[in-house]
């Protein structure tokens, strides 16, 4: 018992040492993301607000090489559909007619609908919200007022 008192100090301490090095090291690695998402997608992820959750891990982060899940992205202008195999696909935010709630939660987030007239075509996304930035989007789409946005709440209650 003893034992794992001091290693959890001795860690505690050298954490405390290199506390520097440790941001820096952070600080590169949100970098490196940034960097390879620029040259990936031609986009700058730092003016980028995501609206879509994190992918539920289903075999401990395999089913990234083979299923192609796609993470939402918004502007002051667009929204954006990023895939990691496919082309980015951009969609103007004054194009968005509908940001439906739908009966579903998985892991406690809700799927919204989100659905877009494009030249008379429709085009229907949905995806898991991300708790504080789905909010900064629906109230970016309500500022057009031919768009139907349902609240995030029901009866100001559930959710």
């Amino acid at each position: 018992m003893n034992i794992k008192i001091i290693v959890v100090l001795a860690l505690l301490v050298l954490a405390i040492l290199n506390y520097k090095r440790i941001l820096s090291f952070i600080d590169y690695i949100q970098e490196k993301r940034a960097n390879e998402f620029k040259k990936r997608t031609n986009l700058d992820l730092n003016t980028l607000t995501r609206i879509s959750a994190r992918p539920v891990m289903i075999l401990y982060g395999l089913e990234y090489f083979f299923l192609n899940r796609s993470i939402f992205y918004f502007d002051e202008n667009y929204l954006y559909k990023i895939t990691r195999k496919d082309p980015v696909v951009k969609h103007s935010l004054s194009k968005i007619t509908e940001v439906r709630r739908t009966a579903v939660k998985i892991n406690e987030r809700r799927v919204w609908k989100i659905i877009i007239n494009d030249a008379g075509k429709l085009i229907v996304y949905k995806m898991r919200s991300n708790y504080g930035s789905f909010d900064l989007f629906s109230e970016r789409i309500k500022e057009n007022p031919n768009a139907i946005v349902d609240d995030k709440r029901i009866w100001g209650i559930f959710e």
